[in-house]
C-alpha cells in the first residue's frame, strides 16, 4: 500500500529534490508539498498523511511549534525533522515535543532513506549521521555560532538598534509576520527565551557590531 509523506519545506528546490531522493528509492510512497507549516497542518486535517518530513525554519512557525500541534491534533502522525540546524538544543527541543526522529539535511542518501523508512516501519527514535554526537556533546555545536542568513543578520541590527517590528518591516520593504517569523527563528537558533536575552548573547558573540 502507498504511503503519503508531506514535505513541509519553505525552498521548493529542497522540497523538490527530497522528493526525488525518495521516489527513485524502493520506498511505496507518494509524496506531497507544503511550504509553510500552516499549510502543512490543512493537509494533515484533510489527508491521511503517514509521515511528515519537517523542516525547522518555516516563513510562519518553527518546526517545534509545528510539531507539537501536529502531535497533540494528529497523535498518530509519524514527523521527522530534517534541517541545516545542527544545534543540541533544537535536537532536544524536538525530540520533547514527540518528533519521530532527526536528520540533518547534510546527511546522505542513505541516511535520509533508513530514517525514512524505520520511522515508517513504526521505529521512532531515528537520529541521522551526527546527530547522536550533536546529543552527546561531541560536537563543535557548543563553541560555533549558528549559522544566520543575510535577512537575519540585517534584523538583528535593527532589533539592536530599538526597532519595532513595524519600523523593521517598513525599513526591508516587508511585512510584519515576516518580521516576526525571523525573530522567534533567531530565538531558537541562539536558544534565547526572549528578544533581549538574544540581542545580548549576539553581541556577546561579536555576531552584530552595534557600535
Amino acid at each position: 500500500m502507498t504511503k503519503l509523506i508531506l514535505i513541509v519545506e519553505d525552498h521548493p528546490i529542497v522540497s523538490e529534490s527530497l522528493a526525488r531522493i525518495i521516489t527513485d528509492s524502493d520506498l511505496n510512497v507518494q509524496c506531497l508539498y507544503a511550504p509553510n507549516g500552516a499549510k502543512g497542518l490543512a493537509y494533515l486535517n484533510g489527508n491521511p498523511i503517514d509521515l511528515v518530513l519537517l523542516d525547522i525554519n518555516l516563513p510562519d512557525m518553527n518546526g517545534i511549534e509545528f510539531c507539537k500541534v501536529a502531535k497533540l491534533r494528529f497523535p498518530k502522525v509519524k514527523i521527522l525533522a530534517i534541517t541545516t540546524i545542527a544545534q543540541r538544543h533544537v535536537v532536544e527541543k524536538m525530540l520533547d515535543q514527540g518528533a519521530d526522529g532527526f536528520i540533518l539535511k547534510t546527511s546522505d542518501i542513505e541516511d535520509i532513506i533508513g530514517g525514512i523508512r524505520q520511522v515508517l516501519n513504526g521505529k521512532p527514535g531515528y537520529l541521522g549521521k551526527g546527530v547522536k554526537d550533536l546529543i552527546k556533546g561531541n560536537s563543535q555545536d557548543n563553541t560555533d555560532n549558528p549559522m544566520i542568513t543575510k535577512r537575519e543578520s540585517e534584523i538583528l541590527k535593527l532589533i539592536a538598534d530599538g526597532q519595532t517590528n513595524q519600523e523593521i518591516a517598513n525599513h526591508l520593504f516587508i511585512s510584519t509576520f515576516t518580521v516576526d517569523s525571523h525573530r522567534k527563528n533567531l530565538l531558537l537558533k541562539f536558544n534565547a527565551k526572549n528578544t533581549a536575552t538574544l540581542i545580548k548573547t549576539v553581541i556577546t558573540k561579536g555576531i552584530i557590531d552595534v557600535t
